[in-house]
């Protein structure tokens, strides 16, 4: 199960433990952690197709969301991205959001069809130049970019052609990414060449519920290789073009324990963890697949060629990590999860339940990343999902998100005093926004926006915790 997923049914069970919840930190000594170090960015993020709308303006093409929206029953809601939060015209309410808060970062990400149509050839240079807007503006006010590459706008006319499964699109992939780096890479040092490679593989091609929607465990081996050989052909071509860049990910990291202390639970936990994190780091590194399958590696379902070793492998810069909180406990065989399903049967585990402690989790997640990676930690997104009501006096109070933030925060300050090199972190997300299938359902923005008429933006208060956080550089009682 994917982060966003599981937000649309847990936010309604977090909001109801409030009272609780306030008692969640009682083991973290707020109050007696040392301020966040000098050089450490706040930061928040966004993507393109949840908030910029424009999806028919300026040349741009069709993305699969654009058609998946479209499909009877896809977004919970019935809703699209084709206006979103009308950022396209409106990204200087944005910015003004990020300057208010005094955030040194701001994560976003670049259409794929705003760039390229038809997912190559011919560049549309009106695409070219509303992102440079947007650079420029923010380096003039001293805010780094994080900017990803692909957030799971794959240009249709490439799903036509068979989409992540098709090898074709990880040549197709590294050519966008050396016109970012040609266009951008003079200014933008930071990059996400992928955010959540699981999601756009193991839940849009296994389980269908993302993008393009389809349920094939054949497909989804091969879109899950075809990210791999994607990242590291795109990661040697922005190399090549601007070899002083910092490129990462942007991994879903998750979290598993077994269920219970018997030793098929353990080498269950261990298969699952494998399959649903390590397939997506370690190849970079060591090219090779951890063996999450108890009958081996499916290297023939997943289209494996002679000389993929190599070219999966790309020395990352930092260790990007999309984090919510979540412990999960797996258990050896069958089960009702999601991730039981027969497409996934060569893992024989299962989620039986989960535990939140946020604090404790985050802490624990980034020493692990730090640790098993050796490279410098970007959080590139931490939040938390409810459903927030703007009062009458335009004010909206998001108490349970502070709470959330702050034990999300205190984790990650834990971790740095431990040695953890954690150099940023970045509030999921900056405004409300399309939560893809979840659609308007879901607020997780530090500010409010009325989808009916996206002009305005009005900070919740975690936007002014977080500003407050941001300024002073640290967690206190009062941040409670």
């Amino acid at each position: 199960m994917n982060r966003r997923e599981f937000l649309v049914g847990s936010a309604a069970s977090v909001s109801a433990g409030v009272a609780e919840r306030k008692g969640f930190a009682k083991g973290v000594a707020v109050a007696s952690l040392p301020p966040f170090p000098r050089d450490f960015l706040f930061g928040a993020a966004t993507s393109c197709v949840q908030i910029e709308g424009a999806a028919w303006e300026d040349g741009k093409g069709e993305s699969i969301w654009d058609c998946f929206a479209e499909k009877p029953g896809a977004i919970i809601d019935g809703s699209n991205p084709s206006l979103a939060c009308d950022s396209y015209h409106q990204w200087s309410l944005d910015l003004a959001l990020v300057k208010e808060m005094g955030l040194q970062s701001y994560r976003f990400s670049i259409a794929w069809p705003r760039i390229l149509p038809i997912g190559r050839g011919q560049v549309n240079e009106r695409g070219v130049d509303h992102y440079n807007k947007i650079i420029d503006a923010l380096l003039s006010a001293g805010i780094q970019p994080l900017v990803t590459a692909y957030h799971w706008d794959l240009p249709q006319v490439l799903q036509d052609k068979g989409g992540w499964p098709n090898r074709d699109t990880a040549e197709r992939f590294a050519d966008y990414v050396q016109i970012l780096a040609k266009r951008f890479g003079d200014r933008v040092v930071r990059w996400c060449l992928l955010n959540e490679p699981s999601a756009f593989t193991i839940f849009a091609y296994g389980f269908g519920g993302h993008a393009p929607g389809i349920r094939d465990r054949g497909q989804m081996l091969r879109a899950i290789h075809t990210s791999n050989l994607a990242q590291g052909a795109a990661f040697r071509a922005m190399k090549a073009i601007r070899p002083h860049s910092k490129v990462g990910i942007a991994h879903a990291m998750q979290l598993y324990d077994p269920a219970t202390s018997s030793e098929t639970d353990r080498q269950a936990c261990e298969r699952f963890h494998a399959f649903n994190n390590l397939w997506f780091l370690d190849p970079a590194f060591t090219g090779e697949y951890p063996d999450a399958f108890v009958n081996g590696v499916p290297y023939e379902e997943m289209g494996w060629k002679p000389g993929d070793e190599q070219r999966v492998r790309a020395t990352l810069d930092f260790s990007g990590m999309n984090f919510y909180g979540d412990v999960q406990l797996v258990a050896a065989g069958a089960g009702k999860f999601m991730n039981e399903a027969e497409l996934l049967n060569g893992i024989d585990a299962h989620v039986t339940r989960r535990q939140r402690n946020t604090a404790a989790a985050m802490e624990r997640v980034s020493l692990w990343m730090a640790t098993r990676y050796s490279r410098p930690v970007e959080i590139t997104e931490t939040g938390f999902g409810g459903h927030d009501v703007l009062t009458p006096k335009g004010k909206v109070h998001d108490q349970t998100r502070i709470i959330w933030l702050s034990d999300a925060f205190s984790g990650i300050r834990r971790a740095q005093l431990k040695g953890a090199k954690i150099v940023s972190a970045h509030v999921w997300s900056l405004i409300d926004d399309w939560e893809w299938q979840g659609g308007f359902r879901i607020h997780m923005g530090l500010a409010w926006v009325d989808f009916m008429n996206p002009i305005q933006r009005i900070p919740k208060d975690s936007a002014r915790w977080y500003g407050n956080l941001v300024r002073s550089r640290s967690l206190t009682p009062t941040h409670r």
